[in-house]
């Protein structure tokens, strides 16, 4: 609790451990031609397409903890589109105020390749997705306003 409150000082562990979780991510997000990225890469596989898409079954302690953070950090975490193989095109945030299926959950349910990446979907003019089934006018309408 804050001093001002009658408290001792002491910080919030688990916020200032989130917080420098989430410095560790932004540093591995930045750092593309560093050795340890390239270990930890190989490692995970969490350039696969990206760490926000990283399974942490069967991995350390410590992994488990970075895709913790990375989970809350995603929350706030907008991409920049360079390179569109490691952005996915429905589950991260790089249009808009959120991912796609918050903004159009009635597509993404339907949708075949939830996790494919950008360059997987979108080559620059046209999308390239299939539904699982036929899609009426509605849906038609919301994949027009994706477009």
């Amino acid at each position: 609790m804050r001093q001002e409150y009658g408290g001792l000082g002491v910080p919030y562990l688990r916020d200032l451990n989130i917080c420098l979780l989430a410095s560790w991510i932004k540093r591995y997000i930045k750092d593309d031609d560093k050795l340890w990225k390239q270990l930890i890469d190989h490692k995970y596989k969490s350039d696969r397409p990206n760490i926000f898409a990283c399974k942490d079954s069967s991995s350390s302690q410590f992994w488990k903890g970075i895709l913790w953070a990375a989970r809350v950090a995603k929350m706030g975490y907008r991409w920049q589109v360079g390179k569109r193989n490691k952005i996915r095109f429905w589950e991260d945030n790089w249009v808009g105020t959120s991912s796609l299926p918050i903004q159009y959950w009635d597509l993404y349910v339907l949708v075949n390749g939830q996790t494919a990446s950008i360059a997987e979907i979108w080559d620059g003019q046209n999308l390239r997705c299939t539904f699982r089934r036929c899609v009426d006018s509605r849906f038609m309408q919301l994949w027009e306003e994706l477009v």
